[in-house]
C-alpha cells in the first residue's frame, strides 16, 4: 500500500467514524399534540397508534414499558399494541399509563408467519393450527391480526377464510428494512435515523393486491415491528429502531367512541383503522366516509386522493377534500392519499353503492 493510499485510507476511516454517531445522536424533535384533541364532525374520536412493538417482555428486545410510554408522547400517540415473544413472555405494565393506552398482547408463530393476539393478557398456547389458534385468541376476548403478510399463508383467501382472523398488517417496517439492507446500512452511519429510516417507507402495492382478494373486509393495520436493539454499528450503537424514532414514521389510526382500551379495541375489530406513512407527513386526521352517493375524502394537507374500489383506481383528484363517485357495480371501496407521488394513507373498505359512473363531484 502506498503512503497516498494508506492516507486515503485514513481518511475515509476518519470520515466514517465522525459520521458514525449519527443514528445514535438525539437529533432533536417537536413533541406532536395528541392526535385526537377534539371529536370529528361525525362523533368519532381519531387516535393515532402503533401495533407490533416489542419490550424486555420478548427475548430479543431491551425496552422497556415506560420508554415506550415516553416515546408514544413525544410521538402523539394515543395508544400502543404490545406484541411480545413466547419468550420470556412476560408482559410488562399494560392499561391507560401517562395518557398513553397500552394494550397487551403477544406475536405467535403460525401459518410459516406470525399471528398478533391483540388485547389478551393471557398468553394463548402455541398451536400450529391457525384455525384453532384464532378461535383460541377470541376466546381470551383478543384481536387477531396476520403478521408479516408478505410472507405468511393465511395471504390465501381459502385459508384466510378456514382461519377468519380480524385482519392484516399491510406493511411492516422491519420487513422494508431487510429488502433495503445494504443501502439503509450506509444511510445508518451517514444519516439521522429519522432520515435513513423515511426512504424506506412504502406499503407494498402486493400485499395490497393480496389483501384486496381476501374474503370480508380484514381490518388493516401497520406494523412498527420496534425492538429498540438494531444496530447499524454492532457494539459501536446506532440503534435504527428506537421507539422514539418509528413510532413517527408508521402509524395506525382508529376511529372510537373513546379512549378507552375496549373501545380501540372494538374500532380495530370493526375495520374503522387507515394506515398512515406520517415519516412523509404528519396525520392527524383522515376523513374517507359516505355523502350521498359519493365518498367524501378530506386530508390533512394538498394529496392525490384517490378512490379505489374492488382493487381498482376509478377517480382521483388533487387537493385536500373531494367527493368522488363509484362505478355503477362497485362491491367496496377503499381511499388512498398520496404525497409528493408516494403513498401515504390508506383506509379500509366501505361498502359501495350503484352510482352514475366515476366522476368527480366536487374538490378543493
Amino acid at each position: 500500500m502506498t503512503r497516498w493510499t494508506a492516507a486515503l485510507v485514513a481518511m475515509s476511516a476518519a470520515i466514517a467514524f465522525t459520521f458514525a454517531g449519527c443514528a445514535a445522536l438525539p437529533w432533536p424533535q417537536a413533541a406532536r399534540a395528541p392526535s385526537s384533541s377534539a371529536r370529528r364532525s361525525d362523533g368519532w374520536l381519531d387516535l393515532r397508534g402503533v401495533v407490533h412493538v416489542h419490550t424486555r417482555g420478548s427475548h430479543d428486545s431491551p425496552g422497556t414499558v415506560e420508554e415506550v410510554v415516553e416515546a408514544a408522547r413525544s410521538a402523539g400517540l394515543e395508544w400502543v399494541a404490545l406484541t411480545e415473544h413466547f419468550e420470556p413472555g412476560d408482559l410488562p405494565r399494560w392499561g391507560r399509563i401517562r395518557g398513553v393506552t397500552i394494550l397487551p398482547g403477544y406475536e405467535l408463530r403460525a401459518a410459516g408467519a406470525s399471528l398478533f393476539a391483540i388485547g389478551v393478557s393471557e398468553r394463548p398456547p402455541e398451536l400450529r393450527d391457525p384455525v384453532a389458534l384464532v378461535r383460541r385468541i377470541h376466546d381470551l376476548g383478543g384481536l387477531s391480526i396476520v403478521g408479516h403478510f408478505e410472507r405468511s399463508q393465511l395471504a390465501d383467501p381459502a385459508a384466510f377464510e378456514r382461519a377468519a382472523p380480524d385482519g392484516v398488517e399491510i406493511v411492516n417496517l422491519h420487513s422494508l428494512a431487510r429488502a433495503a439492507t445494504w443501502s439503509l446500512a450506509w444511510k445508518g452511519v451517514f444519516l439521522p435515523t429519522p432520515v435513513a429510516l423515511r426512504s424506506l417507507l412504502d406499503v407494498p402495492r402486493a400485499n395490497l393486491a393480496r389483501w384486496e382478494q381476501l374474503p370480508g373486509s380484514p381490518t388493516l393495520v401497520a406494523g412498527v415491528d420496534a425492538h429498540a436493539k438494531f444496530r447499524v454499528l454492532g457494539p459501536l450503537g446506532g440503534t435504527l429502531d428506537r421507539y422514539r424514532d418509528v413510532f413517527r414514521l408508521l402509524t395506525t389510526h382508529v376511529l372510537a367512541h373513546d379512549r378507552a382500551a375496549s373501545s380501540i379495541l372494538e374500532a380495530l375489530r370493526a375495520g374503522r383503522t387507515y394506515v398512515a406513512i406520517e415519516g412523509l407527513a404528519p396525520v392527524d386526521t383522515f376523513t374517507f366516509e359516505r355523502h350521498g352517493r359519493d365518498f367524501l375524502l378530506e386530508a390533512p394537507a394538498q394529496a392525490r386522493l384517490a378512490l379505489v374500489c374492488d382493487g381498482v383506481e376509478v377517480a382521483s383528484v388533487l387537493g385536500r377534500r373531494a367527493e368522488l363517485s363509484p362505478p355503477p357495480g362497485a362491491r367496496r371501496c377503499r381511499a388512498e392519499a398520496w404525497h409528493s407521488e408516494r403513498l401515504w394513507i390508506v383506509t379500509g373498505h366501505r361498502d359501495a353503492q350503484d352510482g352514475a359512473g366515476a366522476r368527480v363531484a366536487s374538490a378543493r
